[in-house]
């Protein structure tokens, strides 16, 4: 390769890579009631790009090598799982080493970034094999047609994991947790599987799959992903409005807290309070005591009072903060009772 062809192709890979990383900043900003941290997002993009590449081709090269498995198998079934199962495991460890993972939504933000990375890395190197066999307009376009088809596959499947697993974490029994992340396993899987399926008969077809089907597929996996997260952006609605009402209720918080936090636009406004610093460190807490709170409720008995004592320390911060606040209704030291 020249210097010119040497550099186009850097030039493509560094394109192709900084619009994924966009497409999981914008994710994780539509995630807006509950955003995650946006380390732990970029920590789950670098899982996919380097850890998962390194667990999915030494699984699937021992179980090769030990089954003398085909290609056609190895490239269906075989390599789709490991793919899945190392992108979803960057989603698990969130799970358990943070306390930051609430609900679908964040599991579906997380696979994002996992199978993002995932595909910046699988972009790498198909283009870098691929230069050395194809002239470098060839590469190009495979460089561009991978970010724009093949990329997003590995989003929505490890998506899909990802909103399954925030299922299994609301879930009361350890029967359906295990069930939701088993099933999302298998869609993520089957998802992968049949987008290589459709790869592999495109490659030993007489005739090429016609161009318009794939985007068809594409486009109906694009706006199932879509669908999922405004459904579940919906649902984390739904979940503020409630249990802020009981809040409310109880005379923890005061009234305008309910019309305030659940709309994202009243949120962003300086009327409900002075400080902006003040207001989005308020706007968190009171929105991480209403997930909390509902993920306490489908707790098992011994670890919901282990859980619960997270939700009574958020009530005491957002009493002091509202207490303290110099522009603060009036009424509200009279609605705060001693917790």
């Amino acid at each position: 390769m020249t210097s010119l062809e040497i550099a186009s192709l850097a030039a493509a890979l560094s394109l192709s890579t900084g619009l994924l990383v966009v497409v999981v900043g914008a994710v994780w900003w539509i995630d807006r009631y509950d955003r995650e941290p946006i380390h732990l997002v970029l920590g789950v993009f670098l899982w996919g790009a380097l850890a998962a590449p390194v667990f999915s081709v030494a699984g699937c090269s021992v179980v090769g090598f030990g089954l003398d498995i085909g290609t056609p198998a190895m490239v269906c079934w075989i390599g789709p799982l490991f793919e899945e199962l190392a992108k979803a495991a960057g989603v698990v460890l969130v799970v358990f080493l943070s306390g930051e993972f609430d609900n679908p939504t964040d599991g579906l933000v997380y696979g994002t970034a996992s199978g993002l990375g995932f595909a910046a890395t699988e972009n790498l190197v198909y283009s870098v094999a691929g230069a050395g066999g194809s002239a470098i307009e060839g590469t190009l376009m495979m460089v561009l047609v991978r970010t724009a088809l093949a990329a997003g596959i590995h989003a929505v499947a490890s998506a899909t994991f990802g909103g399954f697993l925030g299922l299994a974490y609301l879930s009361r029994k350890r029967v359906d947790r295990l069930m939701w992340s088993g099933l999302g396993l298998t869609l993520a899987t089957a998802i992968h599987a049949g987008w290589n399926f459709m790869l592999l008969g495109m490659e030993t077809a007489a005739d090429p799959v016609p161009l318009a089907r794939w985007f068809i597929v594409v486009g109906l996996l694009y706006g199932f992903y879509l669908g999922a997260l405004f459904i579940f952006l919906r649902s984390e609605k739904r979940i503020l409005s409630i249990e802020l009402a009981e809040e409310v209720e109880l005379g923890v918080l005061p009234n305008w807290v309910l019309d305030v936090i659940p709309s994202y636009r009243r949120r962003i406004r300086s009327e409900w309070w002075p400080s902006r610093s003040e207001r989005t460190v308020l706007a968190r807490l009171l929105t991480r005591l209403a997930f909390r709170k509902y993920a306490v409720k489908r707790l098992p008995p011994g670890e919901s009072q282990i859980a619960g004592l997270e939700v009574v320390q958020l009530r005491q911060r957002i009493r002091t903060m509202l207490v303290g606040g110099r522009q603060c209704q009036k009424s509200v030291e009279d609605d705060l009772p001693d917790i």
